[in-house]
């Protein structure tokens, strides 16, 4: 009973205990090839971001050394290298973002400055007319006050008649009358030369208030011109370090780079299981996505054209038989008789020659992988995997003008090479539109626009841009053509 009683007095100090040891302990979610990040990541600043990759760098760099040790040739330490390379992206994104903040800032600066050196140089040609007509106005209140004074004297001197001295002192009715009309007139003058000089007095005092208000105005300008200068200095400068910064960090990013993709088609070279190199560009997902997209959208639009205007005729075997197969191309183009007659979408192989998978979507920790890859020998035959028409047929070149240190630039290509996309007339089980692309081909026997059946030669093999060796890259998009609608090919093939 002792010992029940003990337990539940000990269990709020216990569990007070576990939400103290649940505080300090860093949450994290698991990403490609074992890397870790804080679950609050995206919530840190980027000075945080930077410190945590660098104290990853650091653990993953140790890791690599106690590899390297025992061997490099081995698919543990190049994941090991893939991570740290993933990292250092994450690094240059980072520095990538904060550069591209500087120069957002230095272009704001710079528009500010030249905004200030309009404001100054109008609030100078303000100043200087607003000088010009107070000096007129000042000689014209002085000129104004002088013969004010001088009147004022004058009837001091003479005296100032009043009606009842001109009614009591005048010896007839007509004297009186010419009396009067003298103080009339003279009264009369008096208050207009009264009237004139507080006139021209209020003028120059507003001319000299809005000068002053002015010169204020542009001792202001003058200071946050001065200050919008020392802060786009600063900042330029700043950027600069930014970009020496960028630049070292690219150049052992590239190295790593290189190094993970050598010891990679080392290794893939014993076995033959050929496939991409892990480190594709961002920059040039986008495009490629942006490129089959748009041609995606055409197609769609010509199909719905093609739908309202006829409802019964049916599919030609060829939308553009004008088009020429493609003149790179020795070979002649070839057709099968494999085309299934069921509206229901089944892929065939894009290799018949290789039906194994070598590289599997996703597989291998490899993230970006969206596909499935056939090893096979260069110029093997590569066919349509349902019938469809043909949206792209391309070759992707003059990647960096030929700058980059990337290991796949050979012969001018880069990414998928000479790639393939075909929009399928059949849908999926969902009824969603189903696309196949084939990448890496040494040569393509079809055009843009052109229909192809199930199992009809497309293209030849090869090993063209982002390429370790000769093999089929092969993904399915569905229900869009973009790049993250890509799905697991082995769901639709046999």
């Amino acid at each position: 009973m002792r010992q029940s009683n003990l337990f539940f007095k000990m269990m709020p100090v216990l569990l007070a205990f576990c939400l103290f040891i649940g505080s300090i302990m860093p949450n994290t979610v698991l990403v490609a090839n074992g890397a870790e990040y804080p679950d609050n990541y995206e919530s840190l600043s980027n000075e945080e971001k930077q410190a945590y990759l660098e104290q990853q760098l650091k653990e993953v760099n140790e890791k690599l050394d106690n590899l390297a040790d025992q061997s490099k040739d081995t698919e543990e330490y190049i994941n090991a290298l893939d991570e740290k390379i993933r990292y250092m992206n994450n690094q240059l994104t980072i520095s990538r973002q904060e550069m591209n903040t500087s120069k957002d800032k230095i272009s704001t600066l710079e528009r500010q400055y030249s905004e200030n050196e309009k404001k100054i140089a109008s609030l100078q040609l303000e100043i200087e007319q607003l000088s010009k007509e107070s000096v007129v106005l000042k000689e014209k209140f002085d000129v104004s006050q002088q013969l004010y004074a001088q009147r004022a004297r004058a009837m001091y001197i003479s005296g100032n008649m009043t009606t009842l001295e001109a009614i009591l002192t005048s010896k007839d009715i007509s004297t009186l009358l010419t009396r009067l009309e003298m103080i009339r007139r003279v009264s009369r003058q008096d208050k207009e030369l009264l009237e004139n000089l507080q006139n021209e007095g209020r003028a120059l005092s507003s001319a000299q208030k809005e000068l002053r208000d002015k010169k204020d105005s542009l001792t202001n300008n003058q200071q946050a011109l001065a200050a919008t200068q020392q802060t786009l200095t600063a900042t330029v400068k700043n950027l600069e370090k930014q970009q020496v910064d960028f630049a070292d960090k690219q150049k052992v990013y590239e190295s790593e780079k290189s190094e993970a993709d050598n010891l990679r088609v080392k290794i893939q070279e014993d076995t033959k299981n050929y496939s991409e190199f892990r480190h594709q560009s961002q920059e040039d997902i986008e495009e490629i996505n942006r490129e089959i997209e748009e041609a995606a959208q055409k197609y769609i639009k010509e199909l719905e054209q093609q739908t309202t205007t006829t409802t019964t005729t049916a599919p030609s075997t060829s939308a553009r038989p004008d088009l020429p197969t493609n003149p790179t191309n020795p070979k002649p183009s070839t057709t099968t008789t494999t085309q299934s007659s069921s509206n229901k979408l089944s892929l065939t192989y894009p290799v018949p020659s290789q039906t194994r998978i070598t590289t599997a979507y996703g597989s291998a920790g490899y993230a970006g992988h969206t596909g499935v890859d056939f090893a096979c020998a260069s110029g093997s035959n590569v066919v349509a995997a349902e019938s469809g028409v043909v949206i792209v047929s391309t070759d992707v070149t003059g990647h960096d003008n030929g700058k980059c240190s990337c290991s796949y630039t050979g012969g001018g290509y880069h990414s998928y090479g000479r790639y393939i996309v075909i929009m399928h007339d059949k849908k999926n089980a969902k009824g969603e539109l189903v696309y196949t692309l084939y990448a890496h081909n040494s040569s393509r026997v079809v055009s843009d626009g052109q229909r192809v059946t199930k199992g009809q030669l497309i293209a030849y093999s090869g090993s063209t841009g982002n390429s370790s060796g000769p093999h089929c890259h092969f993904e399915v998009r569905t229900p869009g053509a973009k790049y993250e609608h890509c799905v697991d090919p082995t769901n639709y093939l046999p």
